[in-house]
Order: structure tokens, then C-alpha cells, then sequence
């Protein structure tokens, strides 16, 4: 497949999951960020990123292998270390000095939140802490990777917008005869945007609720990178909450996997596949709809489409795609 590195100068310089923690063993893993080929591999140091692109005749370093903590090329063995520098070319002479051209691209490599992150270009900050998201009290669930034949942009609009739940998730997480959606405040700071004390209505409780039928949930949603975003939603009469935070990989500039962490402070008798199997089916029902939408990249000229006053959150995550400088996944 022909790729194309994407340039972007707010999305190079941002983590990106790619791949969830525990699938990446002990052989090397290709995936695509932005365009660009990136291998991963775990060492008794970690995880680590490079280019996936011998330097020598171009082959994929991921489909080498991992030996004596090094990254071995499976077409002439050449051997390279974390920092991506050739340590080793079998052909040549011993004691023969390596090229200093030897060397490889390494990117940026972290582990957390039950995901490999990569940046391959210069991390603007580190990932953010949430402890919902980090610590086992809460009990979080990585779920995903979904495929979207969508811009990354395009999901996360998704996220923010909460008139679609009445109809994309009917019976589920909203029901038409509760579309009408009270008016709110967009609050906006330095590194987000975000509203709260949202009321909206549930069809279906969540596992281990203790409401046998539906109930009103209270929202808080967020987007605090123009990739990630999460959301906390609250059943005010018992403090039952659950907790959702969803991040995209731009593969391509319309092509995306999505990775999403469930938590919750209740129902821990119930198993944890129930609300893997239920984010599946609820964001099942957004791809599909997702990828019909026409274009396929996000517009931020605001008179491109009819906008309305539900839709101010969205409105808001256009507008700060635009001040950030976001280029990929828009238009």
C-alpha cells in the first residue's frame, strides 16, 4: 500500500495510541502514524518506536525480530539499538567501524493507559494524567482498536455531539421522545474545551446499575487534544459514574483506529466483558454512520454546513482545531 507522510504541525508533535499494551510481546509490530511506517518492540527497557524502514535496502524492521535486545532487519540481519543506531552488520569485517549513516529515525515511546503511545515528532507536553483511566480501583478497560474509513476529526465531532444518541443509539443511550436537549455553556481553557451538568436520559441502565430500567444520566465532556477526548457520565441520585476516554490514530488523512479506556466505580461483580461488549456495539453504530458523512474531512469554514444551536460544542472543536493549527483530518 502506498503511503504518504501526512504533515501537520500541532499532530506530528502529539501522542498517538497505536496499539494496545497487552498484544506487543516479543516480536516487533508494524503501524502506521500519520503515514509514516513505525515499528514497536518491547525490551526488558520498555517500549520503543523507530522508523520501520531498513537504511540499508528499505525492508520493514517489523517484520524482523527482537534478539539480545536489539531489533534485528529480516533481510540482511543488520542490528539496531533503542536509540535507533546500527550496532551490528553481519557481512561486514569485525572490528570494521559501522557507518555513522547506519542509523534509523527513533521515535517517541510510552506505555500507558492499557496503550503503546508514539509521537514521531517532538512531544509538545506528556501525556495527560487521569487517574480513572490509571489505577485499578476503577477497574479500566481498553477497548478497541475500531477501523473508521473516516478522518480522525470526523470521530471526534462525534464524541462532542449529544443529539445524535436519540437516533444512532435509540433504545440505548438515548430515545426520540427525549431529543430536546437543554441549553449548556461551552467552557473553554488553555489546553481544552469542555461543558458539563448535561441531563440526558437512558433507555438501558449500565451493567451493574442498580436501576432495573432507564435512568438520567449527568454528562461531563471534554476534548483536551484535538485527538482526545473524554467524557464522565453520572447517576446523580447514587454517584454511580462511568467514565469513557477515546483517543484516534490518523493513519491516514481519511482512514483512522480508534482506542477507547472504560472505567466505572460500580457493578465490579459484574464481568468486564459486558461493558467491553457494550462500548463495541455503541460505537459500532457511530462508525457506521460516521463514514457516510459527506466530506469526508472536517470543515472549519463554519458556513460550509448549517450549524445550530445544539451544536455549539462541535462549533466550539472547529474552532480550536482552527486557532490550534490542526491541518490533517480537515479542510
Amino acid at each position: 500500500m502506498y503511503l504518504q507522510r501526512l504533515q501537520d504541525p500541532v499532530l506530528e508533535n502529539d501522542w498517538h495510541a497505536v496499539y494496545l499494551a497487552s498484544e506487543l510481546r516479543d516480536q516487533p509490530i508494524g503501524v502506521i502514524v500519520l503515514g509514516e511506517r513505525v515499528a514497536i518492540y518491547r525490551t526488558n527497557k520498555g517500549v520503543h518506536a523507530v522508523r520501520d524502514l531498513c537504511i540499508h535496502r528499505g525492508a520493514m524492521l517489523s517484520k524482523g525480530r527482537i534478539e539480545d535486545e536489539v531489533l534485528v532487519c529480516p533481510y540482511h540481519g543488520w542490528k539496531y539499538d533503542t536509540s535507533g543506531q546500527c550496532v551490528c552488520i553481519p557481512a561486514q569485517p569485525k572490528g570494521e567501524a559501522i557507518p555513522s549513516r547506519a542509523k534509523v529515525d527513533a521515535y517517541g515511546c510510552v506505555e500507558k493507559y492499557g496503550f503503546i503511545w508514539v509521537c514521531i515528532g517532538e512531544p509538545a507536553a506528556d501525556l495527560p494524567h487521569f487517574e480513572e483511566f490509571d489505577s485499578e480501583e476503577f477497574r479500566p478497560l481498553a477497548c478497541g482498536p475500531y477501523k473508521v474509513n473516516a478522518a480522525g476529526t470526523r470521530v471526534i465531532e462525534n464524541f462532542t455531539d449529544f443529539a445524535h444518541l436519540m437516533f444512532v443509539h435509540q433504545g440505548l443511550l438515548g430515545h426520540p421522545d427525549y431529543a430536546e436537549l437543554p441549553d449548556f455553556k461551552v467552557n473553554k481553557e488553555k489546553d481544552r474545551i469542555y461543558i458539563e451538568n448535561i441531563p440526558i436520559f437512558q433507555p438501558v441502565a449500565h451493567s451493574g446499575s442498580d436501576k432495573k430500567e432507564g435512568t438520567t444520566y449527568v454528562y461531563m465532556k471534554e476534548v483536551y487534544r484535538p485527538l482526545s477526548a473524554r467524557l464522565s457520565k453520572a447517576d446523580p441520585s447514587n454517584g454511580q459514574t462511568l467514565w469513557i476516554m477515546l483517543t484516534v490514530l490518523p493513519v491516514t488523512a481519511e482512514e483512522c483506529l480508534v482506542f477507547m479506556v472504560v472505567s466505572r466505580n460500580y457493578g465490579f461483580d459484574v464481568p468486564d466483558e459486558n461493558f467491553i461488549k457494550f462500548q463495541d456495539i455503541v460505537f459500532d453504530q457511530d462508525a457506521r454512520i460516521i463514514e457516510t458523512q459527506k466530506p469526508e474531512l472536517l470543515p472549519l469554514d463554519l458556513q460550509v454546513e448549517l450549524n445550530h444551536r445544539v451544536d455549539l460544542f462541535s462549533v466550539a472543536y472547529r474552532r480550536w482545531l482552527n486557532e490550534l493549527g490542526v491541518v490533517v483530518g480537515t479542510i
